[in-house]
């Protein structure tokens, strides 16, 4: 079942004050919006919106929530407020949806609207359980995938930008799925350029606060283009949920990876050992130089990167040594293929699994919409 998202916009504007803005909006009558200076330079200040149920459960406008948007981005154009290369549109996704049980999408916007007016705190009524992180694991695995689709949408600006640094398809590797954790999609983001992870296409750095944060749109005070981008990340998130991921509990066999560490490093060279026919201590530290200790803590390294049961130890009488032969004769094998027991939210198996593309579920005029738009933006 689609479900209803909560989303919160910010937008970053050039060339006009925060008191400016803030008193435009008051005379207005726009209320819940968090006017205040963005830290970015030739960023002058940042619009956050309060969270809103954008579209309905069958993809339409909430008429409230595109009204409101509609207005603040009538105010901003009217004040001549700029979007230069330095400013960039973040969305947040609520990681609670919306029950459409409990409340409908207007009254639910309505009340957060004013909630958030009024008392300068977040209307968490009506909303259900966490999404999985094994669902945000997908959603980040298959944006990466297609890291160079959503590249072409958006202006060359917002690539290998800074403050929106792309995820590597590639740590995806060191993650599975159904052991996925908030915590280590957390370290996915984290790069050279990035020690933090919030600067991510996808931050989930803000979980602690109850999003996710997609960064890297461009700067924009066109309704129309917030609508369309917050659209796509609705539909990249349903199919996720409805079409990638399923609960109940199964059995998956995962192949352990040829070598997860760094070429000629030496837990790279004791891994390789261990994963090709096993090797005793002794091999081990007579092929990288390490002392007996520091074998056997590379040993819980390893296991804590491919999981536990993907590490076989042979004791040292079961390769055949007596105590008092010393202590180097115990041996460690790492498995190619492990057995994975699986409960909860898991991934639909290979053979039922939905699409992976970004496209999958996007209607027609979407799609049109976003092949037109690359067009324009990249002619050759």
């Amino acid at each position: 079942m689609t479900k209803l998202l909560i989303q919160g916009i910010e937008i970053e504007t050039s060339g006009v004050s925060v008191s400016v803005i803030k008193r435009a909006f008051e005379n207005e009558n726009i209320k819940g919006c968090d006017v205040k200076i963005d830290h970015t330079p030739n960023v002058d200040a940042e619009i956050a919106l309060p969270p809103l149920c954008l579209f309905n459960s069958d993809g339409t406008p909430c008429q409230v929530a595109y009204e409101y948007l509609t207005s603040v981005c009538r105010v901003l154009n009217r004040l001549s407020c700029r979007v230069n290369i330095d400013c960039g549109l973040h969305v947040h996704v609520g990681i609670r949806p919306l029950d459409e049980t409990q409340a409908q999408s207007h009254n639910w916007t309505a009340n957060s609207i004013s909630t958030f007016h009024n008392t300068g705190r977040y209307y968490t009524e009506g909303l259900e359980d966490e999404i999985s992180a094994v669902v945000w694991y997908d959603v980040a695995y298959r944006y990466s995938r297609q890291q160079h689709l959503i590249n072409r949408t958006l202006p060359p600006s917002r690539t290998n930008n800074r403050y929106c640094n792309p995820i590597s398809v590639n740590e995806f590797d060191n993650l599975h799925a159904n052991d996925a954790t908030i915590e280590g999609l957390k370290r996915l983001t984290i790069s050279p350029n990035n020690t933090s992870g919030k600067f991510s296409t996808i931050n989930f750095q803000t979980w602690s606060r109850g999003t996710v944060e997609f960064r890297q749109h461009s700067g924009t005070i066109e309704a129309e283009k917030i609508m369309a981008w917050c659209k796509l990340i609705r539909t990249i998130v349903n199919w996720s949920i409805t079409n990638r991921v399923e609960t109940g509990s199964g059995s998956t066999t995962e192949t352990t990876p040829e070598n997860p560490f760094r070429n000629g490093s030496r837990v790279g060279v004791q891994y390789s050992l261990m994963r090709n026919g096993g090797a005793s201590t002794r091999e081990i530290m007579d092929a990288t130089g390490c002392s007996e200790q520091r074998v056997r803590a590379a040993v819980s390294e390893i296991r804590n990167r491919v999981g536990h049961s993907a590490v076989v130890t042979n004791t040292m009488q079961a390769n055949g040594a007596r105590y008092g032969q010393g202590t180097d004769h115990t041996s460690y094998e790492i498995l190619h293929e492990i057995t994975v027991e699986n409960s909860g939210t898991i991934m639909i198996p290979e053979n039922r699994i939905g699409n992976a593309s970004i496209w999958s579920n996007v209607d027609d005029n979407d799609f049109e919409y976003w092949q037109n738009r690359t067009t324009d933006l990249y002619p050759n």
